[in-house]
């Protein structure tokens, strides 16, 4: 499946909606292309997914749609949706870009909603997948550090603020701990066998000394990581300046806490640190590929 370009599809069309909501003529025509230019990248992302023998990959949009329901073999509900909506939003762009005719808001707008119309529908056939859910986000492969992503993601639209700051900071843990993992592979120091004749209070003691440790440790490696992933310290400092402490505990999971005061956060620095934590995640998934 052609994720990747399906969520740059994504990006596009809300690229899209910032230029509409401009407001101006040249904007407002813009909006126009950038929408025509995210259904042209999907229809070729189905093209790559569901090519067809003897067919060469044709250049001209509507071709595309031609290609795409040749290759349905006459099931109608593998068609291209919407094909007719879909020819009028290519006739604006062609009018727009090729010969300066710039299209009026209220059919601008009208010819927007096409194309979310198209993507609610065309994604979940071709793809599986809700378009109004896509992210940057999911093309971390990373199961653990994706759900946190997409938790952070899902707390931002309802302002939760708090949640997306906890939720981005653990991901950004779960990515680094992912990463030093895979380069030393470090051992369990108290294995069973090794606390047998230890009391529990022995046993906890060595555990806690042991997380100690591990914490002390894993913070060096954190800014080397950091350093070697060349993170813009600017925005590391702005990321660890609005983001809770992390402290893993038994079992996996995360205690946040607050080492400052909180009040003064805005819905920016949600987005931020959103966006820092998901290209912080996609440059570490990136070093432990196996080109790396």
């Amino acid at each position: 499946m052609e994720l990747g370009q399906v969520v740059l599809c994504r990006a596009l069309c809300s690229e899209a909606e910032g230029y509409l909501s401009r407001n101006t003529g040249v904007h407002v025509g813009l909006a126009v292309s950038i929408a025509q230019d995210a259904v042209e990248l999907f229809l070729r992302a189905v093209m790559k997914d569901r090519p067809v023998s003897g067919l060469k990959i044709p250049d001209e949009f509507v071709k595309c749609m031609d290609y795409i329901d040749a290759a349905a073999n006459q099931d109608e509900s593998k068609y291209v949706p919407f094909r007719a909506r879909l020819i009028e939003l290519n006739k604006a762009r062609v009018n727009f870009k090729h010969y300066g005719l710039i299209p009026d808001k209220a059919d601008s707008r009208r010819l927007l909603g096409y194309v979310g119309d198209f993507f609610d529908v065309a994604a979940k056939r071709f793809f599986d997948v809700r378009f109004s859910e896509l992210s940057v986000a999911d093309l971390v492969t990373s199961t653990a550090v994706r759900n946190r992503l997409k938790d952070a993601e899902r707390s931002l639209q309802e302002e939760d603020l708090e949640k997306v700051f906890g939720y981005s900071a653990e991901a950004v843990e779960v990515a680094t701990g992912e990463l030093i993992a895979l380069l030393y592979s470090r051992s369990h120091r108290w294995s069973p066998s090794s606390s047998a004749g230890l009391d529990d209070a022995a046993i906890r003691f060595a555990r806690e000394l042991e997380g100690y440790l591990d914490d002390a440790a894993a913070g060096s490696e954190r800014m080397t990581i950091m350093l070697a992933l060349a993170v813009n310290i600017s925005e590391l400092v702005r990321f660890e300046s609005v983001v809770p402490v992390m402290h893993r505990m038994i079992g996996g999971h995360y205690k946040w806490e607050r080492m400052q005061d909180a009040s003064a956060l805005t819905i920016s620095d949600a987005a931020f640190a959103v966006d820092f934590a998901t290209k912080f995640a996609l440059s570490v998934q990136g070093r432990m590929s196996p080109a790396d």
